[in-house]
């Protein structure tokens, strides 16, 4: 834990979205005052479907004006089966930063283990967050930050890339992608999206491959409005 609180604290970021955060009661907040120095008071991390009890969270230097778990989201499985929910949660978050509201998503879609039914099940969640998306659409900057647990040119992926959204990968074009450089794989797995608008507001995005505090690296992305 000392050597994640580390990473976040050298990144400076103003918003911290996590994946795979122990539920025990008490966790989130300990962590933040021990390991982050007291940095980020503003909390999030309800309880989501992980049968582990590994949820995802947020963490703020400014207030959350509001959020809501989507983790009781029921949608259709792609292949018309039946009804699904979402493997982890999709959080949905209100935040000001420097007095202009943004709406924050964040998500820790299927793991890829499980071969197609576990395909089905990540792409199917990928396709409910874009009718979410769509659904929401509002003239306030929005960001959909996480592990999408697949590469850039996945159906999974490509499902917010031909949406009607106009969704960018923050590090498309940048010289080092990987966020799952272990194991011999070296892909993108972890994201920041966001509305194609706001491209000439993106300052800088990176993935910190040296900065590992698990199996995943950390991205970044600084914007400018």
């Amino acid at each position: 834990m000392r050597f994640a609180g580390r990473n976040l604290l050298r990144c400076g970021a103003d918003l911290v979205c996590l994946q795979e955060i122990s539920g025990s009661p008490g966790f989130l907040e300990s962590f933040q005052q021990e390991y982050l120095e007291n940095r980020y008071p503003f909390l999030v991390g309800p309880s989501g479907n992980d049968p582990r009890g590994m949820n995802i969270a947020v963490l703020s230097r400014t207030p959350i004006r509001a959020w809501r778990s989507l983790a009781q989201h029921s949608f259709p499985l792609l292949d018309g089966t039946r009804n699904s929910r979402f493997s982890r949660d999709l959080l949905v978050l209100d935040w000001d930063w420097q007095g202009r509201p943004w709406r924050i998503y964040t998500s820790h879609l299927k793991s890829m283990r499980g071969g197609p039914t576990a395909h089905r099940q990540r792409e199917s969640e990928a396709a409910a967050i874009v009718e979410i998306l769509e659904r929401e659409q509002s003239q306030d900057p929005w960001l959909l930050l996480g592990d999408l647990n697949d590469v850039p040119e996945s159906p999974t992926l490509r499902r917010f890339f031909d949406s009607s959204l106009d969704v960018q990968n923050s590090l498309q074009g940048k010289p080092r992608t990987e966020t799952f450089p272990c194991r011999g794989s070296r892909r993108q797995f972890d994201y920041v999206l966001y509305p194609g608008r706001l491209a000439d507001s993106l300052v800088e995005s990176k993935a910190w491959p040296e900065s590992r505090a698990s199996d995943h690296a950390m991205v970044t992305a600084t914007f400018n409005l």
